[in-house]
């Protein structure tokens, strides 16, 4: 039985009062929360993504992607730009009509994918390894394709050859404005999920998180559940393996975390896809990558 939304907005609340309360209790602890999230937001995300944001809202704008087929575009915007474009043009695409929601969830289950600028040179400078980065980006594209398999459907089936991209323009300058502020609005809300899971991270840290587990790994594991950028980065500080730590990033890139899957919802609300079928998606997605993963790492010398 679902949950009614009376009680899911007053649980909601409930959790923010609670949050907002710890925020105030331990203020040194949002501030260093706060500090580390503008950190690895400003030295690692912004010089990666940032471009691609305003590149493929360029595109968009000018309509130059007019002729792919919706079951493509997603994937592609998600490919330029990370996450969470996939969703957000699959979102779009099912509120103006030109998906069933059935087939926004066979879209979304492979265009929910970050970029490989991120993968290649964040998470490559963070386990310490361009070899082992490319190994992490083949799990998780060649996930993501695999992945798509369980979501077909007969309901799910693309029959619509192409669609149009709303906003197509002539106006260069004036595109290419509103792509930089586009750009910058999704920085900034990248920034705010970072944020608010950093906080979070650390008030668990407070609340004995590490008395608990004192396994390094496993608490790398646990805080990129919460957090990808953040537990990604903890990976690459693990003792361990490189063989381990390529295992342990694509697990964590291919799911995302709860920030990715918070900031996905956020771009399909209202499209009949929510936190059931985001989360569905992503598992899976998580599993599979990390079995090609162990495949690939016994191929490749690292």
């Amino acid at each position: 039985m679902r949950m009614s939304n009376y009680h899911k907005n007053r649980c909601i609340a409930i959790l923010a009062a609670a949050f907002a309360m710890a925020m105030v209790i331990f203020p040194d602890i949002t501030e260093e929360g706060s500090k580390t999230a503008i950190i690895i937001w400003a030295n690692s995300i912004i010089p990666v993504l940032l471009p691609f944001f305003i590149f493929s809202e360029f595109i968009k704008n000018t309509g130059n992607l007019q002729s792919l087929p919706p079951g493509i575009y997603p994937f592609v915007m998600a490919f330029l730009s990370g996450y969470p474009m996939g969703a957000k043009a699959v979102g779009d695409f099912v509120r103006e009509g030109r998906l069933t929601a059935e087939q926004g969830r066979f879209v979304l289950s492979y265009s929910l994918v970050t970029g490989p600028a991120f993968i290649i040179f964040t998470v490559g400078t963070f386990i310490g390894s361009r070899e082992g980065a490319l190994i992490v980006a083949s799990a998780h594209y060649g996930g993501a394709l695999l992945n798509s398999l369980l979501y077909m459907s007969e309901k799910g089936k693309m029959r619509s050859k192409g669609t149009v991209i709303p906003g197509g323009s002539s106006d260069y300058l004036e595109n290419f404005s509103r792509a930089i502020g586009a750009g910058f609005k999704d920085m900034a809300m990248i920034l705010a999920y970072l944020m608010f899971f950093t906080i979070g991270i650390n008030l668990m840290e407070k609340a004995g998180l590490s008395a608990i587990i004192h396994n390094q790994a496993a608490s790398a594991c646990l805080k990129g559940i919460m957090e990808m950028t953040i537990g990604t980065n903890m990976v690459g500080l693990c003792d361990i393996s490189m063989a381990y730590k390529v295992i342990m990033a694509s697990a964590l890139v291919s799911f995302g975390g709860l920030s990715v899957i918070g900031q996905s919802m956020s771009m399909t609300r209202g499209s009949g896809l929510g936190l059931r079928e985001i989360i569905s998606i992503k598992a899976t997605h998580c599993i599979i990558a990390v079995i090609l993963a162990a495949l690939f790492v016994n191929i490749v010398v690292l």
